[in-house]
């Protein structure tokens, strides 16, 4: 499927981070969010492994390499396993934040998804509004204000509160229109389509049979055909309802599997979000799509789910109730990985070191042969690019950061 996706103007990205990596005491994705204008953000929990992956501009893409410790790699875009989907909208206005700004809080959303023994997904588009939601921030704010000034008018501490949180997220806070979705691996099917099956693997059964009653009624004498007749429809007859009785089985099991990976999906987005806030939040169903929409997929979102395409979706329509985040209300979920995940999730480089050092130990190069075309080398020159490889080279260990010493055996 990655094959088949236009890149549209964006870049995709894969942030592995490594051994040495920490993000403990501080959220250094604030160090990137800033800069960023637009991007989409994946958090991939797979059988064996997590992925943290990027889609951004070419514009900045450069900016997702500045963090040390994180290795950063160009990709194909990726392949969405089938899942059921959900997306995050708040209950009331987005003026609130949801954390408190002053302080660093996390999701631990890596964790918490390696506990899942489905695979599962958080997708979080992002496009910097810092104008438009400042705005409306600071209209909503004035207004309360207004109101407080008159006499006679009492308001609750709650409302107090939150115009105190508001002002806060006016401070100095990048903001951003956010759209995130979280996801589980199940069964998905359109059930309009396999009753479309259903309905040909009928009729080819139908037309199979009519054709060997013609055959037969060719060949055999009336008496013959009569009797023949009626076991050849009663087997017609009982190969109908093995269809019907496959494909009714297979709408239960579907349907089934559909509402398990529903609930787990509803007990890991209660998980990741901390109960400070969760009652803030709704959850509701989303469809993910590629390319453009049918009139019956735009037709069917009045009435029922809406759906997106992951890779090319941003965020642009501002609502009262959109997920409207400060820049340390989004670091909430897209913190990087604690040491903890760093030593206990395989995220694509390993759970250990390539290789273990003290801080004394050397490093020989291994014999190599060098070819000038259309001959080797002398061993005179061979001997001067391995010095010059040995001074030039500056080796840190990305584990611990002690220079590697290397040397020509």
């Amino acid at each position: 499927m990655a094959s088949e996706i236009q890149d549209d103007g964006f870049i995709w990205l894969e942030i592995k981070p490594q051994q040495r990596f920490k993000d403990d005491q501080e959220n250094q994705v604030l160090k990137i969010i800033q800069y960023a204008t637009e991007f989409a953000f994946f958090v991939f929990r797979n059988k064996s492994e997590m992925r943290l992956i990027v889609r951004t501009t070419n514009k900045d893409r450069n900016i997702f390499g500045t963090i040390d410790g994180l290795t950063v790699e160009r990709i194909d875009p990726p392949h969405f396993e089938q899942m059921v989907t959900k997306y995050l909208a708040l209950k009331n206005h987005f003026m609130v934040p949801l954390v408190d700004l002053a302080k660093i809080v996390k999701s631990d959303v890596y964790s918490k998804f390696w506990q899942e023994s489905s695979r599962c997904m958080m997708a979080c588009f992002v496009q910097d509004q810092t104008k438009k939601i400042s705005n409306t921030i600071h209209g909503k704010v004035t207004s309360l204000e207004s109101r407080m000034s008159k006499k006679n008018v009492v308001f609750s501490s709650k409302i107090k509160a939150d115009l105190v949180g508001a002002k806060s997220k006016l401070d100095g806070h990048n903001l951003y229109n956010c759209f995130i979705i979280f996801g589980v691996e199940t069964t998905l099917h359109e059930f309009s389509e396999l009753d479309i099956e259903k309905r040909n693997s009928i009729n080819q059964e139908k037309i199979l049979f009519e054709n060997h009653i013609a055959n037969l009624k060719k060949d055999l004498i009336d008496e013959q055909f009569e009797n023949e007749y009626e076991k050849q429809n009663k087997i017609h007859h009982d190969n109908v309802k093995k269809i019907k009785d496959a494909f009714k089985l297979e709408v239960e099991r579907s349907r089934a599997d559909i509402v398990q990976s529903t609930k787990t999906l509803d007990d890991m987005i209660n998980t990741v979000l901390l109960n400070s806030f969760a009652y803030r939040i709704t959850s509701r169903k989303i469809k993910f799509i590629h390319g453009k929409k049918t009139f019956r997929q735009k037709l069917a979102e009045l009435f029922s789910v809406k759906s997106i395409d992951p890779y090319t979706f941003i965020p642009q329509k501002l609502h009262s109730k959109s997920l409207a985040l400060s820049d340390v209300e989004l670091a909430f979920f897209l913190s990087f990985p604690q040491e903890k995940d760093i030593q206990t999730i395989n995220f694509g480089v390993g759970v250990t070191p390539t290789f273990v050092h003290s801080p004394a130990q050397d490093l020989s190069l291994t014999d190599i042969t060098i070819q000038c075309d259309p001959h080797q080398v002398s061993p005179e020159d061979q001997d001067r690019l391995n010095r010059s490889i040995c001074d030039s080279l500056k080796v840190r260990c990305a584990r611990c950061g002690v220079p590697i010493h290397i040397k020509k055996r």
